[in-house]
This record gives structure tokens, C-alpha cells and sequence, in this order.
């Protein structure tokens, strides 16, 4: 149980990381009370940055598998116009 639930913290931290390079949006930690939550969410938040950076350079050292989509124009029912 234990195990499922760090996979999840680490899963969704992981997309957080992924949303906030890739838009710019990040969480606001000013609604939290406690400052040890804060700090917390900021050490995950963190970890999923690290984690998505070597998930990153790990794909880049394989060219022949991934690739770099080309610059498309944003889809017309994006909301990042």
C-alpha cells in the first residue's frame, strides 16, 4: 500500500513538472497553513522536477527511439493560444 502510494505521489508530481514546463503553471502553496506542508509539497514537487529532467535526458540519449516533434501551430480548441 505503501509502495502504490509513493508510485502515485511520484506519478503525479512527475505531470506537475511536465504542466508547469510546459505552460508555466505551478501550485500555490500560500493556501496551506502549515509550513512543514509547504515544505513538503515544495520536496515533492522538486522531486518531480528532478525525476522529469532524467526522464528527459534519458530519452534525448536515444535518438533512434524518440524524436522531437516539429513546431506545429497550436490546435484551434487549445487553451494555450
Amino acid at each position: 500500500m505503501l509502495v502504490h502510494a509513493s508510485f502515485d505521489i511520484a506519478l503525479i508530481s512527475v505531470c506537475l513538472a511536465g504542466i508547469r514546463r510546459s505552460t508555466g503553471l505551478t501550485l500555490q502553496t500560500g493556501y496551506l497553513v502549515s509550513k512543514n506542508n509547504q515544505r513538503l509539497l515544495g520536496f515533492v514537487v522538486g522531486a518531480g522536477e528532478r525525476m522529469f529532467d532524467i526522464s528527459v535526458a534519458f530519452m534525448s540519449a536515444y535518438p533512434s527511439v524518440f524524436r522531437r516533434q516539429q513546431n506545429l501551430p497550436p490546435r484551434p480548441d487549445s487553451p494555450l493560444r
